[in-house]
């Protein structure tokens, strides 16, 4: 080992380092002083808080800064921040009282070299020198080797003319000797135009003077320095470069020259830009996306658990925005996604988020409330906005939202989990109505849990042969005799028995199985009617409940030619039943597929008629040919006046259309006999049977009386 290599293995002398201790307890910092001073040798000057400690190493050159946490004004871990926003280089070693992993892990990524706990023992004096000594050995490593690979840089003359980078150079005074030709193209300045002006006449209107003297301050104690500079070129424009200045000194130690190289780094820090922007905003709308969303609601859980405050995430979702795009078009849609996030921002406070994470679901982060209350006006602020009229080529157009909050601390402690309790108090919103907002509640987490079961259970069944199909007969009030039988789906689940079709139909349209579970109930409705051809007396029509979710999404038509070809049953054996809530997905498009089912010999009720969104309009345009009138309405028709009005003028509207009427939920006497009366086409309720499986129903066809039925008899 060399002296040279021994007298880097040892402790600095002090004379060479530059110390400064930010400590507002004046006696505990002289007494650090003095410990380190009398073990390592170190001459250490004190700040007594973080805004002296950040004046003087702005002002002045530190080698090193020993911060405290506890600091009045700004702590510690303001103070480190405030440095590096502001460019400050120098190493900072965070002290403090306790230990704290989260506090030391904020450091560190705020950019404290070390940290240190202090010990009433005095332990801590010694890791503190040896931190000391650490930092001064890798701070005397990173100038090496920036010396060094400067000096790998400073080529023959040959590789001076054709380097890219352009390089100038000057005498002490910083006046510029000479600069190569990749100097002239980036700053359009010739050797001639440079020499004998001061380095910084290139400076621009964005200088920043702070800067360009911790950058001579740095070259007068370091021999280097590197960072980005705005300069102007001699065209004006002004341009951002990556510059590395050297000090070359003389035998004596004395500075005699600088050379400085640099590149024009504008364009790749505006591409980086770019590709940050790209990265974390929604191309349509500009807003933050998922992943602005992420590290800032991440940020705001932090700062929230230690300030013990809290933060609401509304998860906000447009309520039928299909029916826009279908109306309007794909480009009008666009504009009304951009408009709608313009209306959310408008709504939000000025610390508060508006994201787009897809298609028409948007997010408001609100990094800090007071009271749950914060979060609901806000909520109804942004429903109002979003619920004003918009405007597309002179047409006005309408849409609701609907809204889910959850609540930081106590609906979740992750941003992902915040993110999914919100969703599910969105779709409690959708369900109860739309157009509302809704608080996450953990019963709804026990929901979701039980719908999860279910849907994993129900997929199983499909392919497992768990499900059955029993038939309710459906009388002709005319004929006195059992004609037609609505097919109804039943879950024989191998734990719990037969589960009715309320308990899972639901679950089975939000997850999507109930296209695969339609397809199945089409084909066992098929194959029922084959196996009964031959054990007939007369064809019998079986009535099919489809979805709204398969007439929209699925190629029906197809599905049902397909079981037709299969099974070959007499044309209009099948009555397909659609819900009034058909109409939401546009009465010109559900026409095309009605339509088209109607070439293969299909019939169409409108089922539960009466409860939801049908019109006379769409009853004349659609090619419907009958309705069923709701239980609710049918229930005690005969003793209710207002149901009797009702009822008799739904019969009276469809026969006046051409239309068939089923009153369904018939249980009592008095109940048929009003239907009776006034002329109701058919019927169908416990009264006549509930729904039995297959062969019992066949059982009940054959033993019906032509003549004679005493209704009432038959379970």
């Amino acid at each position: 080992m060399t002296d040279q290599d021994q007298d880097q293995d040892q402790p600095s002398s002090g004379n060479d380092l530059r110390i400064l201790y930010v400590e507002d307890d004046a006696g505990l910092a002289g007494l650090l002083c003095l410990q380190i001073q009398q073990r390592s040798g170190y001459t250490i000057d004190i700040a007594a808080d973080g805004e002296q400690g950040f004046q003087a190493l702005q002002e002045q050159s530190y080698d090193l800064a020993i911060v405290d946490y506890n600091l009045p004004v700004l702590n510690g871990l303001q103070l480190i921040r405030m440095l590096k926003n502001n460019g400050v280089q120098t190493p900072v070693i965070m002290l403090t009282g306790e230990g704290d992993e989260e506090l030391a892990s904020e450091a560190m990524r705020a950019g404290a070299v070390d940290y240190l706990v202090k010990d009433s023992r005095g332990a801590h004096v010694d890791k503190l020198c040896d931190a000391i000594q650490r930092v001064r050995l890798e701070q005397k490593a990173k100038l090496k080797k920036q010396k060094n690979q400067f000096n790998k840089t400073r080529l023959a003359e040959t590789v001076f003319d054709v380097i890219k980078e352009g390089i100038l150079v000057t005498d002490a005074d910083k006046i510029i000797e000479t600069v190569n030709p990749a100097f002239t193209v980036i700053t359009g300045y010739t050797n001639d135009d440079a020499m004998g002006q001061a380095i910084g006449f290139m400076k621009s209107d964005r200088r920043d003077e702070q800067l360009y003297k911790r950058m001579w301050e740095s070259l007068e104690e370091n021999d280097c320095w590197e960072g980005e500079v705005w300069n102007r070129r001699k065209s004006g424009e002004i341009y951002l470069a990556w510059l590395v200045i050297n000090a070359i000194r003389d035998a004596s130690g004395a500075i005699h020259r600088y050379v400085g190289a640099f590149s024009d780094i504008t364009k790749r820090k505006k591409d980086e830009e770019k590709i940050w922007h790209q990265a974390n905003f929604d191309p349509l709308t500009d807003l933050p996306n998922r992943a602005l969303l992420v590290d800032r609601a991440s940020e705001a859980m932090r700062l929230a658990k230690r300030e013990n405050t809290s933060l609401a995430l509304l998860f906000i979702d447009l309520d039928r925005f299909k029916h826009i795009n279908d109306c309007y078009g794909h480009a009008a849609g666009d504009e009304f996604l951009i408009e709608v996030g313009k209306r959310i921002a408008a709504s939000l406070r000025q610390s508060d988020t508006v994201i787009r994470l897809s298609g028409d679901e948007f997010i408001a982060l609100m990094p800090l409330i007071h009271h749950v209350e914060d979060a609901s006006r806000v909520a109804e602020k942004i429903i109002a906005a979003i619920s004003q009229a918009y405007e597309f080529n002179g047409r006005k157009a309408y849409v609701s939202a609907s809204a889910g909050i959850a609540v930081y601390p106590g609906d979740g402690d992750s941003v992902e989990q915040l993110l999914a309790h919100a969703d599910m108090a969105m779709y409690k919103a959708k369900a109860k109505g739309r157009n509302q907002y809704v608080f996450f509640d953990h019963e709804m987490n026990e929901e979701a849990a039980r719908k999860a079961i279910i849907e994993q259970e129900l997929l199983q069944a499909i392919t497992e042969n768990q499900l059955v199909m029993h038939f309710q007969p459906v009388i002709d009030l005319r004929r006195n005799r059992i004609t037609h039988a609505e097919a109804l789906i039943r879950w024989n689940h191998p734990e719990k028995g037969l589960i009715m079709p309320d308990d899972f139909i639901p679950i089975a349209e939000e997850s999507g199985l109930i296209i695969p579970l339609g397809g199945w109930v089409i084909d066992a409705v098929y194959d029922q009617l084959a196996e009964w051809s031959d054990k007939l007396d007369e064809p019998l029509q079986i009535c099919l409940n489809v979805s709204p979710i398969q007439i929209v999404h699925t190629n029906l038509e197809q599905q049902l030619q397909t079981a037709i070809d299969r099974s070959k049953p007499p044309r209009g054996s099948v009555i397909i039943e659609i819900t009034e809530n058909v109409m939401i997905e546009g009465p010109e498009r559900i026409k095309q597929k009605l339509d088209a089912m109607k070439e293969l010999g299909m019939s169409f009720l409108i089922d539960d008629f009466g409860t939801g969104f049908s019109s006379m309009r769409f009853l004349k345009k659609l090619p419907f040919d009958g309705l069923k009138i709701d239980r609710g309405f049918v229930s005690h028709v005969d003793t209710d006046s207002d149901k009797a009005v009702l009822v008799k003028a739904m019969i009276d509207m469809a026969h006046n259309l051409n239309l068939k009427v089923i009153a369904e939920g018939v249980e009592r006497e008095g109940e048929l006999e009003f239907l009776r009366v006034h002329e109701c086409d058919y019927v169908q309720g416990y009264l006549f049977g509930r729904p039995v499986p297959a062969d019992e129903f066949l059982q009940l066809v054959r033993n019906q009386s032509v003549n004679n039925i005493s209704w009432t008899n038959i379970h």
